[in-house]
Order: structure tokens, then sequence, then C-alpha cells
């Protein structure tokens, strides 16, 4: 089986988020924010994922079963911020009422690695190296940091998430919680772009999500390969926050 939906939830609030730090793989914690962001967004998606009342997104009718209670399975990164939002929106299903499986840890969903980067904020990186902020500013990317490659940060969020969805039950949907450069390469990569358009779509604010659903996708050699569609980006319950 597969997903009927796909939801890329970025973790809550922490104080580098607010220091507005890179953090890639440095373990902050969320701060009183951040957990109030999450259970902010958990009711939001309890209502969207087990309880519509309107459909979502322009042409963004689910397919069968989307909406049938199936419940929701919930995969998330280890970093703590993630986990600790995955086990917040968790309890708020449990609460609910509804069938929850997970959190399940996948050490793919971990946030990119910023190298010499990480801990640092983008005024801090052009003092100490401007050739460094320059290229990363220009491009994305940064061999001379050490900062991962776009590339294959979208290829392995791409693959946990494939794998994830083929776990879910029939009408089970799957939430992703990870953080923000993964959630924006994740996507391209599950979209199949060009690698090189990666910075063309924005991140997500913290505890807002974006959904995929499946469609077919009709090629030379199979008009029934399966593939998905971006039906909604940086969306979330915070009024002052329209999306990308």
């Amino acid at each position: 089986m597969s997903a009927p939906r796909i939801v890329l939830l970025r973790h809550g609030q922490t104080d580098f988020n607010r220091q507005r730090r890179f953090q890639g793989r440095i373990d902050m914690p969320l701060n009183d924010t951040g957990r109030s962001q999450a259970a902010g967004a958990a009711d939001v998606l309890v209502s969207r994922l087990c309880e519509p009342s309107a459909e979502v997104g322009m042409f963004a009718s689910p397919p069968d079963g989307a909406y049938d209670d199936g419940g929701v399975r919930i995969v998330s990164s280890p970093l703590g911020r993630a986990l600790d939002t995955a086990h917040i929106v968790a309890r708020v299903f449990d609460v609910a009422g509804y069938s929850c499986d997970g959190p399940i840890i996948d050490e793919r969903l971990t946030e990119r690695f910023y190298g010499s980067f990480e801990g640092k904020t983008y005024e801090e990186i052009g003092e100490e190296d401007p050739h460094a902020s320059r290229e990363y500013r220009g491009s994305g990317e940064c061999d001379r940091a050490q900062v991962e490659r776009s590339e294959a940060v979208g290829a392995r969020v791409r693959a946990a998430v494939l794998e994830a969805a083929g776990g879910c039950r029939d009408g089970q949907s799957l939430i992703v919680v990870s953080h923000g450069a993964a959630i924006a390469r994740g996507i391209v990569s599950l979209l199949g772009l060009d690698p090189a358009v990666f910075n063309g779509l924005r991140g997500v604010d913290n505890c807002h999500w974006s959904e995929l659903v499946p469609v077919g996708v009709s090629t030379a050699k199979s008009a029934a390969l399966h593939g998905w569609r971006l039906v909604s980006h940086n969306i979330g319950s915070r009024e002052d926050i329209l999306g990308a």
C-alpha cells in the first residue's frame, strides 16, 4: 500500500531559529514557542487529515480513502527538535481518538549538514569567511565549508519518504517531521525536478508543512507509473504566514 497523502512538517521553533543561526546537525531543543507551535499544528492536522470540512488546494481532490479515518503514521528525524514535535503531534492524535503509528525514527530525515556554518549567523560567516559566504549566497552550495550537497540531501529524504509511504495501511496518511532545508530538497526530489532548481523552492516555516498526493505519471515506457503532486506548500495555523 501507499499513503493517500504525505505531510512534510517542519519542527517547532528553537532558540537558534529565533537568532537566525544555522542549526544543521546541532541538536537544539524546542523552546516554549516551538512546543506551543507543535500543539497548534497538530490540532490543524487532526481536522485536516481526519475531519475535513473543505477541499484543500486547487485541483487537490484526494484519492478515494484519503480521509476515511485510516489514521496517520508518523516518521521523524532523530534530532530532538523534530522528534519532540513528532511526539507532541502523536499525542494530539491519540487524545482526539485517531489511530497513530509512531513516531518512527529515520536517520535519513535529519537536517542538511552545514559544515563550518553550523551555529553561526550569516553575518558571522561573512566576517569569518567572505569567500564561503559569497559562494553559498550565490548558489546555495558551499564545498569550501563542507556543506552537504543539495542533491544528496534530496535523495536521502526522498528514499525515506517513499519507504515510509509504502508501509502505510489503506487510508493511512503519512506525516514526516523533518527540517526546513531537508523538506525543500526532498520535495524537489519527490517531484522529479532538476536538482539545479533546489533553490527555487523556499523552505517551510516552523511547524508549517507541505502536502503531496499520488498521481499517475505517463511515460514512454508506462502510463501507470506512480508519481507525486505538490498540492499545498508552507501552510499552517498562523494567520500572519500566508505561504510561499
